[in-house]
């Protein structure tokens, strides 16, 4: 547990850098590093899931940020990779699989999204998807349920997005609108009945607690207690800072 939180530092390191800046990067390695939460999960002799999965889950978002700005095939599959070490170490991996595609989605709407973004996404998400469906008990989860329904969608958006930008190019503008509008509505129509239908027959589960707290982040303390319960979703006291790092509190100040 203290080999992976320390490599925790270098990812919030490298993801902040590749995000922001040098100096801000540093700033949030300082961050992590002595995060009570994460100090109580990563001590030596002690074990939890959590230990593991935060890197896994800042070191994937660190390859994403890589393979969309780049459109790297070898950056896709090595974010793949590491989504696939995110969901064997911790069942909250839906949270990356969600964010991701609200990523992609957001960049859709403000007109930023690009070829680089398409080709990382979509690797990302067929290899990735097909890597978690080996672990036992993720299974055919990832077509199944509620949770992975945002990150399908937007892997369909990003493919008519795509086929729509290649008719622009070999189509005349009259015609592109009017076959435009046609698709789109049939689309449209398509997902709408086979989502109604495979809710109807329960074949898609629906969403569970850990999604709405996705959504809601008070969710768990109103609905779900037992979550709420937990250590690090209380807020951290100051005597928690001296108690976890002594005379470290006087040196980092």
């Amino acid at each position: 547990a203290p080999l992976f939180s320390s490599f925790t530092v270098i990812v919030v390191y490298l993801l902040t850098s590749e995000v922001k800046s040098v100096g801000a990067g540093l700033v949030a390695a300082c961050m992590i590093a002595i995060v009570p939460g994460y100090i109580s999960r990563s001590v030596a002799g002690s074990y939890d899931n959590e230990a593991i999965a935060i890197f896994c889950m800042l070191f994937t978002y660190y390859l994403w940020i890589k393979a969309s700005k780049t459109g790297s095939i070898c950056w896709s599959l090595l974010c793949a990779v590491a989504y696939f070490y995110m969901v064997s170490s911790w069942g909250g991996y839906v949270f990356l699989i969600n964010l991701i595609p609200l990523h992609v989605l957001t960049l859709m709407i403000t007109g930023r999204f690009s070829h680089r973004t398409y080709v990382a996404y979509s690797i990302t998400y067929c290899v990735g998807t097909i890597l978690s469906m080996q672990i036992p008990f993720v299974g055919f989860a990832p077509v199944e349920t509620s949770e992975h329904m945002a990150a399908l969608g937007v892997f369909g958006l990003c493919q008519i997005y795509a086929f729509v930008q290649y008719l622009r190019h070999h189509m005349s503008s009259a015609n592109f609108n009017v076959l435009f509008r046609g698709v789109v509505t049939v689309a449209l129509a398509g997902v709408a009945l086979s989502f109604g239908v495979a809710f109807f027959f329960g074949k898609i589960a629906p969403w569970t607690g850990r999604f709405y707290s996705l959504l809601d982040p008070s969710y768990a303390k109103n609905n779900i207690p037992i979550i709420a319960s937990v250590s690090e979703h209380q807020p951290t006291t100051w005597a928690s800072f001296y108690f976890d790092l002594q005379l470290l509190v006087f040196m980092f100040l």
